[in-house]
């Protein structure tokens, strides 16, 4: 098998691993070219996706750990679901900027 058809498998494989819980496969949603939006899932579903897409990757192409994990990045950037609930980080951002307060630069004369 030549690298196009790993990647090709790989990638049929991450999208039928992502539709599981919804009862699908690649093959039903291939011709609807917003697929990944009409589905979601959670954050720690998806957590785990990362981890079991990046161990796949990471054995069927032979990458290291730290390149597997920017593949399954690229994935998720361009083919993750939609997430169901807001990130964790996200929400600690919302706090601190909430709490901190704007002090307006003193103008001084030229």
């Amino acid at each position: 098998m030549n690298k196009r058809d790993k990647q090709r498998n790989i990638f049929i494989q991450l999208v039928n691993k992502q539709l599981e819980p919804h009862g699908l496969s690649y093959e039903d949603v291939k011709s609807d070219p917003t697929w990944y939006m009409n589905y979601k899932i959670n954050r720690s579903d998806e957590s785990d996706f990362i981890n079991w897409g990046s161990n796949l990757i990471q054995e069927e192409l032979g990458l290291t750990k730290t390149l597997a994990e920017k593949e399954i990045s690229w994935f998720i950037l361009q083919w993750g679901l939609t997430s169901s609930e807001p990130y964790e980080a996200d929400k600690a951002i919302d706090v601190k900027v909430k709490q901190t307060t704007i002090k307006p630069k003193k103008k001084t004369r030229r």
